[in-house]
């Protein structure tokens, strides 16, 4: 769908052609009738000149040309004059040989015509009947201008006229592509700032560039935000008390059931069955609603800003170890599809037994294929044996008591991964000498991958 600005463009500018082509026409056709006007004047003002200097002479009507302008003196000058007698004809030296075709008019009648006159030019001719007084003779006077000089004329000034229209339509179309682009610098703004709200950069939009007209839709969307942050918030807070107040009765259910397999085994093993499928249901319909319920790109995990922020509290947790630690983000992945605080807990904990583990040095490596987002944990430690890399994540699980912890970090590492549809797999001696860690997430869960 074309845009507001792309639909104000066109139709400012077709308004803006529409009445330069008016205008121009206008002037034209004013112009063209000036110039008509200023040829009929001049002709009506030669015709009572050839009048007055028109007399008898022993009975003969005869012009005097010293009483008229020069212009009828030179061949083909442009001003011509013609006066028909009913058996004479007498013509200005500038029609030279040629003869104007004129019809006989009574006395004070006129006419007023176009013709091809001298070397096939066009000319504007004006013709009046002439009485005598006491007389029965009557002739007629013509008048001529040759129109090409006046054509000329005309053609120069409508040409200027025309070039300065041109350009002020050109300079009108730019201001108009400058104004408009000015004036909608506000909704850009507001699209850019809701890039960033997306991309979790901001948790509102700023209301102060935005113009009054658009105002109340930000204000709205600002509200909306906020109910939307607080029922997502509500939600996350009623499931963590479901969680947590199920977990009493299921563990008297469950007690109950211990208790029952002394007397009735197989009734206790059925009892046992059932109670297996509704925590596993619980648990996985809590799981899918914490994923779901708060995953806009604001409360994703930000990389590499959220990473950084851990290794630097690593940092100085382990402050007595040198450690080296890398972030590699290949793909320039700029989202991981986990909640914040999930991500923060999951790879908070995956880093902290890398720091526990390793020499000097620990890499992090984030990439994309095709369908998944892959993250890869390494250090440089002592590794594990490929037979006890199954039981890392077993809570409460310590394969090395030399180190301080208390078994649980890796068996979380595995809930969330879980809960989130993650797949977690350990390795050993890889690109360096240590474990190393690899989690996929599915792309389909990755809003914000730039």
């Amino acid at each position: 769908m074309i845009s507001i600005r792309s639909r104000l463009s066109l139709w400012l500018s077709a308004l803006i052609v529409l009445a330069t082509l008016l205008a121009l026409m206008l002037f034209e056709s004013m112009l063209r009738e000036a110039f008509h006007d200023s040829i009929i004047n001049r002709l009506e003002e030669d015709l009572e000149r050839v009048i007055l200097a028109t007399r008898l002479d022993d009975g003969k009507l005869i012009i005097d040309q010293s009483q008229l302008s020069s212009f009828y003196k030179p061949a083909y000058s442009g001003r011509y004059y013609q006066l028909n007698l009913p058996n004479q004809v007498i013509r200005s030296r500038s029609l030279w040989d040629v003869q104007l075709h004129t019809e006989m008019l009574q006395a004070k009648e006129m006419r007023s015509w176009q013709a091809k006159g001298p070397q096939n030019n066009d000319i504007q001719l004006l013709s009046i009947g002439v009485g005598a007084p006491n007389s029965t003779l009557v002739a007629t006077l013509t008048v001529a201008q040759d129109l090409s000089i006046g054509r000329r004329v005309f053609n120069e000034v409508f040409g200027v006229k025309l070039a300065i229209n041109i350009g002020m339509l050109l300079s009108m179309l730019l201001g108009i592509f400058i104004i408009l682009r000015q004036s909608f610098k506000p909704v850009n703004q507001v699209q850019t700032s809701i890039a960033k709200l997306r991309d979790g950069e901001i948790s509102q939009l700023d209301l102060s560039p935005i113009p009054q007209e658009i105002r109340p839709l930000a204000e709205t969307f600002n509200e909306l935000l906020d109910y939307t942050s607080k029922q997502v918030e509500r939600s996350r807070n009623n499931l963590g008390n479901l969680s947590h107040g199920l977990k009493t009765p299921l563990a008297v259910m469950q007690q109950q059931v211990e208790a029952l397999g002394l007397t009735d085994p197989d009734l206790a093993m059925a009892m046992q069955q059932q109670l297996d499928d509704i925590r596993m249901l619980i648990e996985r319909k809590l799981a899918a609603a914490r994923v779901t319920g708060d995953m806009l790109p604001a409360a994703q995990m930000s990389v590499p800003k959220d990473f950084e922020s851990l290794l630097n509290t690593l940092h100085k947790v382990h402050h007595n170890k040198s450690i080296q630690c890398q972030i590699s983000n290949i793909n320039e992945v700029s989202r991981v599809p986990i909640h914040r605080e999930d991500g923060m807990e999951l790879f908070g904990n995956l880093l902290d037994n890398a720091f526990k583990w390793a020499q000097s040095t620990v890499n992090v490596t984030i990439f994309t294929t095709e369908q998944h987002i892959m993250l890869v944990i390494e250090d440089d430690g002592a590794g594990v044996e490929e037979q006890a890399l199954k039981h890392l994540t077993e809570r409460g699980k310590r394969l090395d008591e030399g180190v301080m912890g208390h078994g649980l970090g890796l068996s979380i590492v595995k809930e969330i991964c879980e809960q989130y549809g993650f797949t977690l797999t350990f390795l050993s001696g890889q690109s360096l000498s240590g474990l190393t860690v690899k989690i996929q997430l599915p792309l389909a869960h990755a809003n914000g991958i730039n």
